[in-house]
């Protein structure tokens, strides 16, 4: 993220994006700042480490500012926004989970932490959980019926099963498994291609 506030406040712009969780912004520490050309500012609040590395963040559009109502900050990998709209109260989880092949101690942590986050949803609100869980969930239900449409891509890895299950112990689906899609790839790059994974 750093220094390109301008350039993704515009393509969300151009999109007509209202909310964006973001993944590697790669800013030290906690905190909060306007990015983007005056009446077409997004407002990021952004979570961080020591190092710089990694970290997640919210953008929301300038024009929803004032709906914003709480901001937590878990940890660099966890943290969520809650908006206060005119009929609805929506909690916004941005989680970022660790890449493949990390340890099975940061794995737990990290949906501990997703857990802890949506326990603090009320009933009266709508939760969403966005982000990068560096899963794969793969082609079939296996087991996971309720939780996986079917319609998923490739083979399942282990953060892929652990997001399943994180999923439905919450009563959740992965929902772009419940689509059949004729352009399953959404990401591509140095000789591999994944479907991203909506949650």
């Amino acid at each position: 993220m750093c220094g390109r506030g301008t350039e993704v406040s515009e393509e969300l712009r151009k999109r007509r994006v209202d909310v964006c969780c973001l993944q590697e912004v790669r800013w030290r520490g906690q905190g909060a700042r306007l990015v983007g050309a005056k009446g077409r500012r997004y407002k990021l609040w952004w979570s961080g480490n020591e190092k710089g590395v990694g970290g997640v963040g919210v953008l929301v559009k300038e024009e929803l500012l004032e709906k914003v109502v709480e901001v937590q900050r878990r940890c660099d990998r966890v943290m969520s926004i809650v908006l206060a709209l005119e009929r609805e109260v929506v909690r916004v989880i941005c989680g970022y989970g660790p890449q493949t092949g990390r340890s099975r101690e940061e794995q737990d942590g990290f949906y501990d932490d997703m857990a802890s986050e949506w326990d603090l949803g009320r009933r009266s609100e709508l939760v969403l959980g966005l982000g990068d869980f560096n899963g794969h969930v793969g082609k079939w239900m296996d087991g996971f019926d309720g939780v996986h449409g079917g319609y998923g891509f490739r083979e399942r890895n282990v953060e892929g099963r652990m997001l399943l299950e994180f999923r439905d112990g919450k009563d959740l689906c992965v929902a772009n498994t419940w689509f059949k899609e004729k352009r399953k790839v959404t990401f591509s790059a140095g000789g591999t291609s994944q479907k991203l994974t909506l949650c």
